[in-house]
């Protein structure tokens, strides 16, 4: 078990002194992954500071913002894999203001709608946001009691959960990208050719932690663009699929161009002629759109994936592994959709060929009737070089029609 003496903590040179029972919990800290390191590391922190609940939650991007629990103990038990509401909860501002939290007393009367807090008669509270590498919060580790912490025991356990943010953090961005990749793998529950397109239109939006994420294709007139799959919220929203968008109303209106737009501000009063389609609805209070052009192998812009949120998208947002992953696989579909639609097309194309040609023929031959009764109209010599004409394209008509 960690030991803290007054302000200082034992650093690992130190560990001898722990004896062997905490000699053996550090190496099986050491030797932890994923989900067994964060509950070790959960049970530990409330063991070491008399801690009620302890626990380590996923933010999940949804229409009322969740944490699911990844790893936690709650009076003296395992706890895992339940959710609860963020917004009424001092975790949502640990997400919001990327900073530790310290509620040295009151916690229950701070926040009277957390059901926890309530049923629990929490007192006290201590947390620090996980961070994505790019510096996005994707979850929380926190600590709470029922009794009062003086300042001293809070800054102990600030100290000690700053040792391992870093790994924790690490350890939920993993988890979060293999199961990302898992559904991935397994493939969609449809089996159309948008199926795909939807699944990696949900896994943008759940993987990256948005509002809303989109996948859209380029028509014809150029001027307008079709929604494919549209995800806001946790949510899929097939009525949107076949959605005809003009450019001009939104702010996709900037891939016309550049193939990367990042726009910030308020998006429904940048773009108020938007009045439909994504980025409307329950999303009013937007605030920034990060759009990409996806062209095909002959560099020609097919369509393009925009996500959009209600926090900053910064721009180092690009750069991440899921977001590549995501994009490069958006890519690969989107031009194997538009080849299956193409393919589509060809067996009509194919059936009509025949039609034309037989058209073309009948008109050639009635041509030759007409040639030929203008010569008898004549009531003249016909010249034999004529005649052997007309004779060639009429051997050449009947080998046509077999």
């Amino acid at each position: 078990m960690w030991q803290v003496q007054g302000e200082k903590t034992m650093t690992t040179q130190e560990h001898d002194t722990l004896g062997q029972g905490g000699a053996d919990e550090l190496l099986i800290l050491a030797t932890s992954t994923g989900r067994s390191f964060m509950q070790f590391f959960v049970e530990t922190l409330a063991d070491c500071f008399g801690a009620d609940i302890v626990s380590i939650g996923e933010l999940m991007v949804m229409e009322d913002d969740r944490f699911n629990v990844l790893a936690g103990y709650m009076n003296g038990a395992a706890i895992t894999d339940f959710s609860y509401q963020s917004c009424v909860t001092p975790c949502c501002n640990v997400v919001n203001t990327s900073q530790p939290q310290v509620i040295l007393s009151g916690a229950q009367a701070a926040y009277p709608d957390d059901e926890i807090f309530i049923e629990q008669q929490i007192q006290s509270y201590v947390a620090m946001p996980l961070e994505s590498p790019e510096g996005e919060a994707v979850g929380v580790i926190q600590a709470s009691w029922r009794r009062e912490l003086d300042q001293e025991e809070a800054d102990n356990v600030i100290e000690i959960m700053s040792m391992f943010v870093s790994r924790l953090s690490a350890e939920l961005v993993t988890l979060h990208a293999m199961r990302i990749l898992s559904a991935l793998a397994e493939g969609p529950d449809r089996t159309d050719n948008l199926g795909t397109l939807s699944l990696l239109c949900e896994q943008m939006q759940t993987a990256l932690k948005v509002r809303a994420a989109f996948i859209a294709e380029r028509i014809d007139d150029e001027s307008h663009f079709r929604v494919l799959a549209f995800c806001q919220d946790g949510k899929p929203l097939t009525e949107s699929e076949g959605q005809k968008i003009a450019y001009h109303i939104g702010p996709c209106a900037q891939l016309k161009e550049q193939d990367i737009v990042l726009a910030h501000g308020l998006l429904p009063q940048m773009f108020p002629n938007q009045s439909h389609g994504p980025g409307t609805g329950a999303a009013d209070n937007l605030i920034s759109y990060l759009g990409m052009n996806i062209r095909n192998e002959a560099g020609q812009v097919i369509g393009h994936l925009a996500l959009q949120h209600d926090r900053d998208l910064m721009a180092k947002s690009l750069e991440s592994d899921l977001f590549k992953l995501l994009s490069s696989r958006v890519t690969s579909e989107l031009r194997k959709y538009q080849a299956e639609q193409q393919a589509a097309q060809i067996p009509q194309a194919a059936l009509d060929m025949p039609k034309q040609v037989m058209n073309g023929i009948h008109q050639k031959l009635d041509l030759m009737h007409g040639r030929l009764a203008d010569l008898v109209a004549q009531q003249t010599d016909v010249p034999d070089s004529e005649l052997q004409i007309l004779q060639a394209e009429l051997t050449e008509v009947q080998k046509l029609l077999g």
